[in-house]
């Protein structure tokens, strides 16, 4: 499999999504430097994200749960 190319230049964005992600995961997750590649992608889909996780109404146990559970059935690492 190939690896994802670095950025060679990450601008201010991907700087503190990278930090977000780091701080969250221990590591920056896979879909994090996928979509770094294309900046205006990351910024939408981090907001939505950002939305769901802070104005969402389930539970953080239950988030994380649901989480692994998807992880589990597509069989994804995370």
């Amino acid at each position: 499999m190939e690896r994802i190319a670095k950025i060679e230049r990450p601008g201010l964005l991907t700087r503190i999504s990278f930090k977000i992600g780091g701080r969250m995961f221990g590591q920056v997750p896979t879909p994090e430097r996928l979509m770094a590649q294309r900046p205006p992608l990351m910024l939408g889909l981090g907001g939505l994200y950002g939305a769901i996780e802070w104005f969402g109404r389930i539970d953080a146990q239950l988030r994380a749960l649901l989480n692994m559970q998807v992880a589990t059935l597509y069989g994804v690492p995370y």
